[in-house]
């Protein structure tokens, strides 16, 4: 065999030896992210990021939306955490427009987040206009999941 195919050998070796040994603790964590796209809380309070999405070229948030702002805002109280609020917009428009469509996004959940009793001093918004997708691709099923806030608590 040649130092180029015994090479590759024990790379490969390497390879699938590593792919076998992947801890529970990642696909654990895989789990709390999958639930916290759904809005899911522990009991100990928000298990990780939540997302609300949006309508195209829209920054109000729908009743669906409002009640996972209610529960996260009595969550964000009692733990004392803070908040950033990141605004995300899909592909279309320019990127200027899609900054400010962004930001416009934070604020609102921002501003709802205050309704529902969370201080604004807690509260910080930041957008990121279509720059970080969450979905790539070039259709109505990628953009509907790249038009949302991120909720982020620390």
């Amino acid at each position: 065999m040649t130092l180029i195919r015994k090479s590759l050998l024990i790379s490969l070796s390497f390879f699938i030896a590593a792919c076998g040994s992947i801890s529970n603790e990642r696909v654990s964590d895989a789990s709390a992210v999958s639930a916290s796209a759904s809005g899911a809380y522990s009991d100990q309070g928000i298990t990780s990021n939540n997302v609300l999405y949006f309508a195209y070229d829209k920054s109000d948030v729908n009743s669906e939306g409002r009640t996972k702002i209610r529960n996260l805002a009595k969550i964000i109280n009692k733990e004392g955490l803070n908040v950033r609020i990141e605004g995300h917009c899909d592909e279309r428009g320019t990127r200027e427009y899609n900054l400010a469509l962004g930001e416009n996004r934070a604020k609102t959940v921002a501003e709802l987040l205050v309704i529902n009793g969370v201080s604004s001093s807690k509260i910080s918004t930041v957008s990121y206009g279509e720059e970080k997708p969450a979905a790539s691709g070039s259709n109505e099923n990628s953009w509907s999941q790249n038009r949302r806030a991120l909720i982020k608590t620390f």
